[in-house]
């Protein structure tokens, strides 16, 4: 579980106002059984994974490519240095919902990401909290929150003497939007509002706080990253490109071959 009650807390009270369940009331799981659910995830997550310390963030709006354009480069990153990190993202939580079943049943699967998101980002915050505590080498897949439940997320890092680096795509929420037409499953307009909100803050509070934090930054325009070094020095280029409208060209492979090719080569 996070460190000590209070900060569980401020977790549950951010999911549920940001993701509250729209499930029937005997579908929605009581804070009593997640530690039950995360001991079985756990077991699964950490059959084959290596101890290093080793955290990578993905961040990004929701459709800026986080999960097609990074992933794939992140995790040929750690290919290359031996290291095998458990993938944590809400979707990986979905099917641990202790009434999968019945929700996919009764809302179909189209719904289920949408029906569960409440359960599977309160999952996914108290599982990473146990993966940091052993030491487990990490790739966090999820758009950055609000300073507050970044806060804790860098506390606990900090405090188990992770090596940290956070991999984004800086893009405006035009783009996004235009991406996200494609999706069969995506979050409310109030929902991406408050990611737009949520992840300027963060880059803020990370360049305050946490200056030092290795970042590199992607566009959708750019085979090479525009921008790779401290988080505290690069604020106005994400606000650049975090303001441009610009459609950009159809390169999606060579972009996502061009990041594999930059994580691969990093010294």
């Amino acid at each position: 579980m996070p460190q000590g009650n209070t900060e569980l807390e401020k977790v549950v009270a951010y999911m549920k106002a940001h993701w509250p369940s729209q499930v029937k009331l005997e579908w929605q799981v009581k804070l009593e059984e997640y530690p039950v659910v995360a001991r079985r995830v756990l077991k699964d997550f950490t059959a084959s994974a290596t101890k290093n310390h080793s955290f990578i963030r993905i961040a990004g709006l929701s459709g800026s490519g986080k999960t097609t354009q990074i992933l794939p480069a992140a995790t040929k990153y750690c290919e290359k240095r031996k290291i095998n990190p458990i993938l944590v993202a809400a979707r990986r939580f979905v099917e641990y919902h202790p009434h999968y079943q019945e929700i996919k049943d009764f809302y179909g699967e189209a719904d289920l990401r949408k029906m569960t998101d409440e359960f599977s980002t309160i999952m996914m915050f108290i599982v990473l909290s146990e993966l940091i505590k052993a030491g487990y080498d990490i790739i966090l897949d999820v758009t950055l929150l609000d300073p507050a439940m970044e806060e804790i997320l860098a506390s606990m890092l900090e405090k188990n003497s992770y090596e940290s680096m956070l991999l984004m795509i800086a893009t405006s929420p035009t783009v996004t939007e235009h991406f996200l037409g494609k999706r069969a499953w995506r979050h409310t307009k109030e929902t991406e509002q408050e990611f737009v909100r949520a992840t300027t803050e963060a880059i803020n509070y990370y360049a305050t706080h946490h200056g030092d934090l290795r970042i590199i930054l992607w566009s959708v325009y750019d085979l090479e990253p525009i921008y790779d070094g401290p988080i505290k020095n690069s604020t106005e280029i994400f606000k650049e490109y975090s303001s441009r409208e610009t459609l950009p060209a159809k390169d999606d492979a060579a972009r996502a071959e061009a990041k594999i090719n930059y994580l691969v080569n990093l010294d």
